[in-house]
């Protein structure tokens, strides 16, 4: 007996629990939507579309199916005003997490920096490329280092808050352009010495670099050339994310121990045992504090861990009477560094008065290598980070928001900027999203770029040193572990590759590697072909094998405005991967918002391959049509009962249709296309009876078992009389079967038409490769034989006990013949009408014209 789930109950919004202990449940259930807003300017995240799971609301009257209606309810003052203020606090992590993550490489002048002041042709960067070592006649050159990666960095967060699509993004100095940041200066050097005059070219050539980055930028997102960059297969973002986790995991270790590795780094292990302690502890902690389904219920734990290891650290020193001099004599500190107080300092950033053109010309080729290497990085980060978080992101947006961001950085004289994937993966997962906190973000910083130079050398290593390796590790089981069984051994195996070689090579070899291993997955899994979409159309003369339909359910199909016009069936084809799925999905999405059908069924019958990517894309065009585009039902048909021809479980991914809304998968298209039927039949009347779940009527005697088959009969002989019909079924007889009785063998002679009231029969073809129809209720099965006398096309079996067929005869048949015309008539028209049904049948009909509806 089926059971329906009672329904929400509704709550007023004066009956809402006290705010204190709804955050105490959604602590406890690990609900991260307690991050997202729920006033109208954020309600789309409130929708899941910064990625973070929304099946519930951590206040019970936010409910997601009901956001909509409460987000326009009138909620009493003091319950808005203590969800904002809850929802501000539950920020603060994830905002002093990333707001005091700046430049952490820097080394302070030394002697080695003395010496190479003797010397007017050199010039030295810091680990890291922050501090510029050499005679410039200015004051705490380290802090300037530090202020001008966060000027860059607040220039790129206020500008990803307001032009980028994601909710928790954060900005960064793009690092990586460090190396060619350092060939401009040693170009300007080797032309003007050190001095004033210098440091103002090199601070010009600096603008005019961003300036550049961003104007490509721009000009790639203004005229829509984003999909360029689609063509980076999933397989290679994940190999990417590896890679990077291994390289963020070994600076870790590299600034807690202030070495590379080699015998110094091993000298120093009392450094890195700290930093091992609090790893294993946070490690330990994640894992005690999950549910049964191995999600953690306090999302808030890691990011307030990291925020007391600071103080826990002191307190340790504390409470083994260390002092902390002896610490900083020792390593655990960062070096001081002198503030950057004189006005004449810090002015350098913003002085471009002497710029010298023939240090500009010259510096145009090492430009040109910071323009492309810049591109190379965007590519990476934004598809890496809509994966992470599982948004679906326009690149074209997201290039042109890099524009303004490198653009406006480039007129205040600063670096490059760009989306820094680790920074906002750590943002992401400490609960950060809203335009708010990344104002709260980039508010900080600014303060960080005033005083952070004088509380830098106040942070211990470890505290750096722990938030790398933490991160660096969970992207690196991102990367090769949780990716396991997603992929198949071609893709999983260039994951490996693409990670081992960006750990030793780096991430022009590693992106040379994704190149290569997305050619020859290209090479084994694609065919030529013409185009993934074969083609498509409506139903409006396609028949489904389900027959046996009432005369009301028939009325329904055949209207206009209700019926089979509203299905549009769409038949894929070839080898679906990451180079032509965009393409396809955009196709796809035309198609349906030209016809706005009720029901879109997506055939991959003829489908022989299905990439990484482009199951990714699947789901997220299910969600495109159903959400966006107003599609009720989507069915998936992949052509056989082992699914679809990928890796990935879509069959179970894409089920998740309940009374005929969602979407659904289904083995073959006729399958799919009774189910649409039905859906189209409940939309009007759910009280007619479907047919895709095959209710059986209720039959108490054998005048109801009659009754019955008297009623099938007239479904097959519209506009009869009941009489004319009645009459008919008089000369049938009432057979029972049991299960494994043969009705008839392929071949035989045809002496009999028989007629299905309950049980199940199937046929099968003896001579092909096992070919079976299972016969559905209601239907007549050997008419035609009988009428022209052949012999049986195929073999019929019983498959269920006290199957009841009722049997008209051969000798019946030829009495009807010789003394009833009329009667006889009747079976003549259902042979016709079954011919016209097969002929107009979908397996005969899609996209085909050998066979035009008759």
């Amino acid at each position: 007996m089926n059971t329906k789930p009672p329904p929400p109950k509704r709550v007023a919004p004066h009956t809402v629990a006290p705010t204190t202990r709804l955050l105490r449940d959604s602590m406890l259930h690990g609900h991260q939507d307690l991050y997202g807003a729920i006033d109208d300017e954020e309600l789309d995240d409130v929708h899941g579309s910064n990625g973070v799971h929304n099946s519930h609301l951590s206040i019970h009257n936010y409910e997601a199916e009901n956001s909509k209606q409460h987000a326009t309810t009138r909620v009493p003052f003091m319950h808005r005003q203590w969800y904002a203020a809850s929802r501000a606090a539950s920020q603060l992590p994830a905002i002093a997490l990333v707001t005091f993550y700046f430049p952490v490489g820097w080394r302070s002048s030394s002697a080695a920096a003395a010496a190479i002041a003797t010397d007017d042709d050199n010039i030295s960067v810091s680990e890291g490329g922050f501090v510029l070592d050499g005679p410039f006649p200015i004051a705490a050159k380290e802090a300037l280092g530090i202020r001008m990666f966060l000027l860059s960095t607040i220039i790129g967060q206020l500008s990803m808050t307001y032009a980028s699509n994601f909710k928790n993004c954060i900005a960064l100095q793009m690092v990586e352009n460090v190396p060619f940041c350092q060939s401009l200066a040693y170009i300007v050097v080797q032309h003007q010495g050190y001095g004033m005059e210098a440091l103002s070219t090199l601070f010009f050539l600096f603008g005019l670099a961003s300036l550049i980055v961003g104007a490509v930028f721009y000009i790639l997102g203004r005229f829509e050339m984003g999909k360029v960059l689609y063509f980076f297969p999933a397989h290679v973002l994940v190999g990417c994310i590896g890679g990077i986790g291994v390289f963020i995991a070994k600076t870790g270790l590299e600034i807690t121990a202030n070495a590379s590795f080699g015998i110094v780094f091993i000298q120093r292990i009392h450094l890195l045992l700290v930093v091992f302690g609090f790893e294993v502890g946070l490690r330990v902690l994640n894992h005690l504090t999950k549910d049964s389904s191995g999600t953690s219920r306090y999302p808030l734990l890691s990011p307030i861990y990291f925020c007391l290891i600071t103080p826990i650290f002191y307190l340790s020193l504390w409470v083994l009477g260390k002092s902390t001099d002896s610490a900083v004599v020792d390593g655990y500190f960062f070096p001081p560094l002198n503030d950057c107080s004189e006005a004449a300092g810090c002015g350098g950033i913003n002085s471009f008065l002497s710029p010298l053109w023939t240090e500009i010309w010259e510096s145009i080729p090492t430009m040109v290598a910071l323009v492309l290497f810049s591109l190379i990085h965007v590519p990476i980060n934004i598809p890496a980070f809509a994966v992470s978080t599982d948004v679906d992101v326009d690149m074209n947006k997201e290039l042109v928001a890099h524009g303004w961001s490198n653009g406006i950085a480039g007129l205040f004289g600063a670096l490059q900027c760009y989306l820094a994937y680790t920074q906002s993966i750590i943002y992401y997962k400490s609960g950060g999203n809203g335009r708010a906190s990344s104002l709260a973000v980039a508010s900080l910083t600014s303060v960080l770029f005033f005083v952070g130079p004088s509380i830098a050398s106040h942070i211990p290593r470890c505290m750096a040193g722990t938030l790398l390796l933490h991160c660096g590790i969970d992207l690196f089981l991102e990367g090769v572990s949780d990716s396991y069984g997603k992929y198949d051994y071609l893709e999983y195996a260039g994951i490996w590759a693409i990670t081992v070689v960006m750990t030793v090579f780096g991430m022009e070899s590693a992106l040379l590697t994704g190149g290569a291993t997305a050619l020859l997955t290209y090479a084994v899994q694609s065919v030529t072909y013409l185009s993934p979409i074969r083609g498509s159309m409506t139903a409006a003369t396609l028949r489904s094998s389900e027959w046996n339909r009432s005369p009301a359910a028939y009325d329904i199909l055949d209207a206009d405005a209700t019926g089979r016009l509203n299905i549009r069936v769409i038949q894929l084809q070839g080898h679906l991967f990451f180079a032509n799925i965009s393409s396809l999905a955009d196709s796809l999405k035309q198609i349906v918002r030209s016809n706005r059908p009720y029901v879109v069924i997506i055939d991959f019958t003829l489908v022989l391959g299905i990439d990484s990517s482009a199951a990714q894309a699947i789901i997220k065009l299910r969600d495109k049509l159903t959400h966006q585009l107003g599609t009720s039902l989507v069915i998936f048909v992949p052509g056989s009962t082992s699914g679809f021809p990928c890796e990935s479980n879509l069959s179970e991914q894409l089920t998740t249709a309940r009374n005929f809304s969602g979407s659904h998968v289904c083995d073959d298209l006729d399958t799919a296309l009774i189910y649409a039927e039905d859906a189209l039949i409940a939309m009007v009347d759910s009280n007619i009876k479907s047919c895709f779940f095959n209710e059986i009527k209720e039959i108490n005697s054998i005048d109801d078992e009659k009754k019955y088959a008297i009623e099938l009969l007239l479904r097959k002989c519209p506009g009869e009389s009941h009489e004319v019909v009645q009459k008919f079924f008089s000369y049938f007889s009432r057979e029972v079967y049991s299960k494994g009785d043969v009705v008839w063998r392929q071949g035989t002679k045809s002496d009999s038409a028989k007629l299905l009231i309950s049980g199940e029969i199937i046929s099968k073809l003896e001579n092909e490769a096992g070919t079976t129809e299972t016969i559905s209720i209601g239907s007549l099965i050997g008419e035609c034989s009988l009428v022209q006398g052949l012999n049986r096309n195929s073999t019929v079996t019983v498959l269920l006990d006290n199957t009841i067929l009722y049997s008209l005869s051969s000798e019946s048949w030829d009495f009807i013949k010789e003394n009833d015309l009329r009667t006889a008539q009747l079976l003549y028209s259902i042979v016709t009408w079954y011919l016209t049904l097969r002929v107009q049948h979908v397996s005969n009909r899609i996209f085909e014209t050998r066979c035009l509806p008759i």
